[in-house]
């Protein structure tokens, strides 16, 4: 008997040492909610101590839990303490277990965030005679829950705010998670959406190239890029979308799916299509408008008829063996078509004259590069072609005319100045009989970089010599 009592009371001994040494706060009630115990921790939680505590605990009214409790969590308490007082024996251990979160009032008052977990209390004879609860400082996890939920919230109106589409897949390609953007792409609602795969909403085409994507993004963890992939709506129109997907991962760095941003691009193609319909026909406009010029010389000057148009021929393959951008490339051909067009001015008869010129005539035809600039000037080309056939017959040395430094001729000049005078050298003219190809090669090589471009000579050079060029 003696044994008996020395292990109850070491027990005993041991069970207070537990609860006075437990950072948690132990707090013993009876089923009418009068507080029989509390641990010496309450004073860490609260700042009273345990006589305080149970003295305001204790207290008849709700006054005593206004002391320490915040109104909001008193109906809280309140309604959880009942439950637990009248429905113990049918509740089960998992809602018996559930923890109650209060917000309590300290002793200085400042607020604490607890977390209570409470347990029926059994005698011997399986009656319910009280609760132990234990009750901990969440104050933490509480700020840094707001912070999260502040900050998912904040997330949550940027991803709803956006005009492109944000989701997340499986690994299946289907929708885990979306924006409303999503949702106005694909005419589907939140519920249809949700758990949607991608072969719903594509082309079987746009379907393959999705998962042909995906796996390249599985396999190498980059982001990868998709463009101008159809899109079916739920009422059957398509839109043309472009992608940018990566990998999403899990906290043990573990791919779960996979997460992207879409853009609508229907719109911005159909203009784009629509503005190079109309480059396309202002082009055209250009074009037959430099004909319709080129042509006005030509008439009245029928031993130069073609000249511009071969010339135009060879500078416009001198451009591009020079890697001239296609669009400059486009002005040289432009301005080459039309570069003779101030010989409108020049009498017919001087152009077809049978002999030698004399000065003044020589004078006079030297003036139609400027006459050309002027007649261009007032035409909005989008190249220079006013300076260019202006400088036409500039040469390096400044001996061309009009009387133009090397430095002040523009690229295009460069090369049509080279084209124009192979081609007038290969061809026969009222006043000589054609001079030959050998001559037109000589001329240029022996005079490059002093009377014309190096770059020009030899680009040309190398298309009459190496890439069997020859005027059509």
């Amino acid at each position: 008997m003696k044994d008996t009592i020395n292990d109850l009371s070491k027990r005993d001994e041991l069970y207070r040492i537990i609860a006075e040494t437990v950072k948690d706060t132990i707090t013993v009630w009876n089923m009418d909610l009068t507080l029989i115990y509390a641990s010496p921790s309450i004073k860490d939680l609260f700042g009273y101590n345990e006589d305080e505590f149970e003295n305001i605990a204790n207290n008849s009214s709700t006054s005593g839990l206004k002391r320490i409790m915040m109104p909001e969590s008193i109906g809280t308490f309140l309604e959880e303490t009942n439950k637990r007082i009248k429905e113990c024996s049918t509740l089960s251990e998992s809602e018996r277990n559930t923890p109650v979160e209060l917000e309590c009032i300290k002793k200085d008052g400042s607020t604490v965030w607890t977390e209570t977990m409470s347990n029926p209390l059994i005698n011997d004879a399986g009656q319910h005679i009280g609760f132990l609860s234990i009750t901990r400082d969440i104050s933490k996890r509480k700020h840094t829950q707001e912070i999260l939920q502040k900050s998912e919230e904040r997330y949550r109106n940027i991803l709803e705010s956006i005009e492109e589409s944000y989701f997340e897949l499986d690994l299946a390609g289907n929708f885990t998670f979306f924006n409303d953007a999503a949702c106005r792409m694909t005419g589907y609602s939140p519920e249809e959406l949700l758990g949607m795969n991608s072969k719903r909403y594509t082309t079987t085409e746009t379907a393959q190239q999705l998962n042909k994507t995906f796996k390249k993004i599985y396999a190498t963890g980059k982001t990868e890029k998709i463009e101008n992939y159809q899109v079916i709506r739920k009422d059957g129109s398509v839109r043309i979308n472009n992608m940018s997907a990566s990998l999403l991962l899990d906290s043990a760095g573990r791919p779960i799916g996979f997460r992207g941003v879409a853009r609508d691009v229907t719109e911005h193609r159909k203009r784009e299509r629509e503005l190079k319909e109309s480059y396309d026909n202002v082009q055209h406009m250009l074009e037959e408008t430099v004909r319709t010029l080129a042509f006005t010389v030509e008439v009245r000057d029928p031993y130069t008829a073609g000249h511009q148009r071969r010339v135009a021929q060879l500078a416009d393959a001198i451009s591009l063996k020079m890697e001239l951008p296609l669009e400059e490339a486009m002005g040289v051909r432009m301005a080459a078509l039309i570069h003779d067009v101030g010989k409108v001015q020049i009498p017919g008869e001087l152009l077809s004259k049978p002999g030698p010129l004399s000065s003044n005539e020589m004078d006079l035809v030297r003036t139609h590069p400027a006459v050309g600039s002027s007649i261009l000037q007032e035409i909005q080309f989008p190249w220079p072609i006013s300076d260019i056939v202006l400088q036409h017959h500039g040469r390096l040395d400044g001996s061309g005319y009009p009387h133009i430094d090397g430095s002040e001729m523009s690229t295009a000049a460069k090369i049509i100045a080279v084209a124009d005078v192979v081609e007038a050298m290969v061809s026969h003219r009222p006043y000589r009989s054609a001079l030959g190809m050998d001559k037109a090669i000589e001329e240029i090589s022996n005079n490059k970089g002093t009377l014309y471009d190096t770059e020009a000579v030899e680009a040309c050079l190398s298309l009459l010599t190496e890439n069997g060029f020859t005027f059509s």
